[in-house]
């Protein structure tokens, strides 16, 4: 039997058990459109729930079963069975399409906010499976088996971030079930706002893994923090674990794929070795190589130079299939910035802080010292990076500087860090002696710099384990006199 022959038998039992058949909605596109999921039937019933049509709403919040469930945190309504019903059961028990489109969850936020505001709230109160109508031991839905990660914790192959149980939350969650079935294990964890900004540093607190299984079709989640389940959450001890690894992991990709964007930006091509990355002075994009980028600069490069429809590409992916299994997990929700958009620096003249952000994701937050209208306001780049300038690491420039823009102003160290916080430069940006060296690191040659009044929090962020490169190469320049507007 067709999808639509399908369908229209559906319909036709739908409108059989429901009474006031009048109906403005568009059943028939509707369910095609959105695979004629459990989603699907749970967003429907929202609909006619806000158009005041109990019955039909309770018909598709019955079909939904433990989508219904899982959202509204009560047992989902049984119908009667009819006659019909009872020859054709098996077949009309619809199971949750892991593959279904992500599209469909903005679908579910939009329709959720504006048909059911009650709705965001914790999500059901125990770890589920969704099974198969094809498998006895499943064919109701729940099992008694939870969702779970294995002891020895197979890397995930997404993180994804979400500030809080609401609208933007069940959105991120959503998401992490619906994508397409993986055999590792999917992770929510905290990704708390700061301001605007998505705070990288504070980030990581487990919420949630999500399971799914492509032979059996099913899917299920642990909960790890009882705001978003009312439940007694389980153990996070190992997942936290795993969270702290995996973090510094990708501040390395990041720096990695963002080195690769700026130096395609600037030359023209994509970078063809390691070496173009990490050379000597004045070529010295990165300021390091460690030894996980090999293989993802590798991972990289394949999928670069895999021109199967004759265009290079603008930008480039984040490398997951390599490298250590403490880093794998590509970030997703509100930490997919890091994935899509490469670092960029911010620096707010009022509150004398420097930020590196990627997106609306904001990864540190400096105290930096300024030169009041001394300094200047507007989009530069950095467009050099040295290593103890004029010779020395305690001079008045510290231990590392970065031009902007080819011109006497700069980010660099100080030999007055009593002036960090304060307008007493003649317009470079000062910054002490651990941050300047993190910075440094961290973003490449190339890096955009934004400087404004305003924009960024007060509160400073930096981990207690700065970023840092091995030292691969030779960043010094003793053949010039640097003059930044100190």
């Amino acid at each position: 039997m067709s999808k639509e022959s399908r369908i229209d038998e559906q319909i036709k039992h739908f409108y059989d058990n429901v009474p006031n058949v009048g109906d403005a909605l568009p059943l028939k596109d509707y369910l095609l459109k959105h695979e004629d999921s459990r989603m699907a039937w749970y967003l429907l019933g929202k609909e006619y729930e806000g158009q005041g049509d109990t019955a039909k709403a309770t018909y598709c919040y019955a079909q939904a079963g433990e989508i219904y469930e899982a959202f509204e945190s009560k047992p989902a309504p049984v119908l009667p069975k009819s006659s019909s019903e009872n020859k054709k059961s098996r077949r009309l028990r619809w199971i949750l399409i892991i593959g279904i489109p992500i599209v469909l969850v903005g679908l579910a936020v939009a329709i959720i906010n504006a048909f059911a505001p009650e709705v965001n709230k914790p999500l059901a109160n125990k770890p589920s499976y969704v099974g198969t109508a094809s498998s006895p031991a499943q064919s109701e839905g729940v099992t008694d088996k939870p969702a779970a990660l294995p002891a020895n914790i197979i890397p995930p192959d997404q993180i994804a971030g979400a500030a809080e149980p609401d609208d933007d939350g069940h959105h991120v969650l959503g998401a992490l079930l619906t994508v397409e079935p993986s055999r590792q294990p999917r992770l929510l964890i905290k990704a708390p706002l700061l301001g605007k900004w998505n705070d990288w540093v504070k980030s990581g607190k487990p919420i949630a893994s999500v399971a799914s299984d492509q032979e059996s079709g099913t899917a299920g989640i642990n909960w790890y923090d009882p705001k978003w389940c009312n439940c007694k959450p389980d153990d996070s001890s190992s997942i936290q674990k795993l969270v702290q690894g995996w973090k510094p992991v990708q501040e390395e990709k990041i720096a990695l794929r963002s080195a690769m964007i700026r130096y395609k930006e600037s030359k023209g091509t994509w970078p063809a070795s390691p070496e173009s990355l990490a050379a000597d002075y004045p070529a010295n994009t990165m300021a390091g190589w460690s030894e996980s980028m090999t293989p993802w600069f590798e991972e990289l490069k394949n999928v670069i130079e895999d021109k199967s429809d004759g265009k290079i590409p603008q930008t480039v992916g984040w490398p997951d299939n390599t490298g250590p299994d403490t880093g794998h997990g590509k970030p997703a929700g509100q930490l997919s910035p890091l994935a899509e958009q490469p670092l960029a620096i911010i620096i707010d003249k009022d509150n004398h802080r420097l930020a590196v952000v990627s997106g609306n994701v904001l990864l540190r937050n400096y105290e930096v010292g300024l030169g009041g209208g001394k300094t200047p306001e507007g989009a530069f780049a950095i467009t050099e990076k040295v290593k103890n300038p004029n010779g020395r690491s305690d001079g008045a420039f510290g231990s590392r500087g970065m031009t902007l823009s080819d011109s006497r102003y700069g980010i660099h160290g100080t030999d007055e860090p009593g002036s960090i916080g304060k307008d007493e430069s003649h317009g470079c940006v000062r910054m002490k002696k651990e941050d300047i060296e993190e910075l440094y690191d961290l973003v490449p040659i190339g890096t955009p710099v934004t400087i404004a009044k305003g924009g960024l929090p007060d509160e400073l962020r930096a981990p207690p384990e700065r970023f840092r490169l091995p030292s691969t190469q030779n960043e010094t320049n003793p053949h010039k006199v640097y003059d930044w507007l100190n």
